[in-house]
């Protein structure tokens, strides 16, 4: 299923509804998958889409949740988790048993070179309907997503300064006080690129070079450079960026009037995994569990279920337009992207 933005604006209505129950995954069966995953021990999560700390939590409640099965947490940005990823591979030597990245390009060429095995969790039926099948083949499933905005510290901009536009990163009074990611390392940072490409061409790319703003190697970052007042404005994740600001820090966010930016994370289990059935079950908690839902509450994260509402006066997504790129895009077009950024920028 190609993630297009038509299918996004029928996600976002369907998450506008009212909060509803859902149905509870059988514990039998993963009773059973409990009792072989701890046979394993543990398994190694390579992931990208949460902070280190969130991700570090998140291990730690699924081994509460299910004893007896460690999560060895390795947390990078996309481009770099995926390099380590191959080159594990390519030695011999396969480390990680779960990926999970922000760059859909990464599910397509991992599931053409048959290093995903395929599986289905149960608990991937309590998504939204939009979000399901993914692949049809059921290699890689969506395990989160977050919207790209605009973000800015309270204390430097106020009132009409609020930035409403992408193109605003390029006004001349942001001269040297913005920041951003680059595509090249961040899988978000790619989905965005792609975006603003489609919107304003290639050009676009020097005309934000030129306005000298900083380029980070995570869409964390920068939300982290508003927040200590080294930057003004951002391109960032907004979802950090309203928990940043619940925590007391001046971070504002808004919503581009040409929309937001949506990155959906796939998460699959590895071919080569030694550890197959933690594995599993580790797909079946990230897609299904309360846990998940509690921690992405708490930390301002978008829900996937059907009718869960965000957090902390978020948008739902059936309240504002939202851009996403699709999965080919993301592998065939992202790499052009990634040249225009070089070529402007000089990294």
């Amino acid at each position: 299923m190609a993630l297009t933005r038509r299918r996004f604006g029928a996600l976002a209505a369907t998450l506008a509804a009212p909060a509803l129950t859902p149905a509870l995954v059988d514990a039998q069966p993963l009773d059973a998958l409990h009792a072989a995953a701890k046979n394993e021990g543990e398994l190694t999560w390579y992931v990208v889409p949460y902070p280190s700390e969130l991700a570090e939590t998140m291990g730690r409640r699924f081994s509460e949740r299910y004893p007896g099965i460690r999560v060895n947490v390795v947390r990078t940005t996309a481009q770099v988790a995926y390099q380590r990823l191959n080159q594990d591979i390519k030695a011999g030597t396969p480390a990680c048993d779960v990926f999970s990245s922000t760059d859909l390009a990464h599910f397509l060429d991992l599931k053409a070179r048959k290093l995903l095995l395929p599986y289905t969790p149960p608990s991937a039926a309590q998504l939204d309907r939009h979000l399901q099948n993914l692949d049809p083949d059921g290699t890689y499933h969506v395990t989160s997503a977050f919207p790209m905005g605009l973000v800015y510290n309270k204390q430097k901009v106020q009132g009409a300064d609020v930035p409403s536009s992408w193109n605003d990163l390029l006004d001349p009074k942001w001269r040297g006080l913005a920041s951003v990611a680059h595509p090249g390392f961040s899988g978000a940072a790619g989905a965005w690129s792609l975006e603003m490409r489609r919107l304003y061409g290639d050009a676009w790319f020097k005309k934000l070079a030129d306005n000298k703003v900083q380029v980070g190697r995570s869409t964390i970052d920068t939300v982290t450079t508003v927040n200590s007042g080294e930057r003004s404005i951002s391109a960032g994740p907004i979802t950090l960026a309203a928990r940043t600001a619940d925590r007391g820090n001046p971070v504002g966010w808004a919503v581009p009037k040409e929309g937001l930016v949506m990155v959906v994370s796939p998460s699959a289990v590895m071919a080569s995994s030694k550890r197959p059935n933690a594995s599993r079950l580790f797909m079946e908690w990230l897609i299904g569990s309360d846990d998940v839902v509690e921690l992405g509450r708490a930390e301002f994260g978008i829900p996937l279920r059907t009718g869960l509402q965000p957090p902390g006066g978020l948008p739902a997504m059936g309240s504002t337009k939202t851009l996403a790129p699709t999965p080919k895009q993301m592998r065939d077009d992202l790499p052009a992207v990634v040249e225009l950024w070089k070529d402007a920028f000089g990294v």
